[in-house]
């Protein structure tokens, strides 16, 4: 198996570096990382990276992440790496006309079905044909929180404050290592690019252990569950440079 994911990697390598590249680019971005457990807060991320692009629409990118707390454990760094495919892009003319041809069958499945609360289709229709192209990507994310545990987090309610709960997130170790997978959505003026990024991620060693503890006062613990944070959805926008 590591013989064969060896082979496809290096074929891949090969392909990107037998073509001239076509595009090169920084990009700046920032948005959510959402972990994708009930009752933990998103937080915000920060990204600059660069990529480089061949013809035949290949790329990769590499940059370093910021995170400034995840699930209330501060500071955590990251290096983005990643394989990208880039669709062929359109001219804005060809754009415009698929933009509009999406808000005609719009208008017409709305009229056939009697359904005139198309605004939202409509507006889909014709603002997704104006991005220039899209990219996925998948790669890894080496990095190191540099964070300790957070604090426990108390709460009371209820009749005479009679129950209570505890929150805290534990840090397990301090370097992780992330498998990341997302798309790219791209809206180009001049040699800029405006960016819309969603794309998941999982942790795949194990960094944060999230405990909750719950109880009623004079009796012992009635409740105590810990779940470990491997899944997270972040969504971020952002602007590159194409040079």
């Amino acid at each position: 198996m590591s013989n064969k994911l060896f082979i496809i990697v290096f074929m891949s390598l090969t392909a990107c570096l037998e073509s001239k590249a076509q595009v090169h680019d920084i990009s700046f971005s920032s948005g959510m990382n959402v972990p994708m457990y009930k009752g933990i807060e998103n937080d915000i991320t920060f990204c600059l990276d660069y990529g480089q692009y061949w013809r035949n629409g290949l790329g990769f990118r590499a940059g370093i992440q910021w995170t400034p707390s995840v699930a209330n454990i501060d500071n955590i760094v990251g290096i983005p790496l990643s394989f990208v495919w880039y669709a062929q892009s359109l001219k804005a003319r060809n754009r415009l006309y698929s933009g509009a041809v999406g808000v005609s069958e719009a208008l017409k499945y709305g009229w056939s079905n009697d359904d005139y609360n198309t605004a939202r289709t409509i507006a889909g229709s014709f603002l997704m044909n104006l991005f220039s192209d899209m990219g996925f990507f998948a790669g890894l994310t080496p990095g190191y929180v540099n964070g300790s545990s957070s604090n426990v987090s108390k709460a009371y309610w209820g009749d005479s404050w009679q129950y209570w709960e505890e929150k805290w997130t534990e840090k397990k170790r301090d370097y992780f290592l992330t498998l990341d997978a997302g798309m790219s959505i791209n809206y180009c003026i001049w040699r800029f690019d405006i960016k819309l990024i969603p794309a998941f991620h999982y942790n795949i060693t194990g960094n944060y252990l999230y405990h909750s503890t719950s109880g009623r006062t004079g009796i012992d613990i009635t409740s105590n569950k810990d779940t470990p944070l491997r899944w997270f959805f972040s969504l971020s926008g952002g602007l590159s440079f194409r040079f």
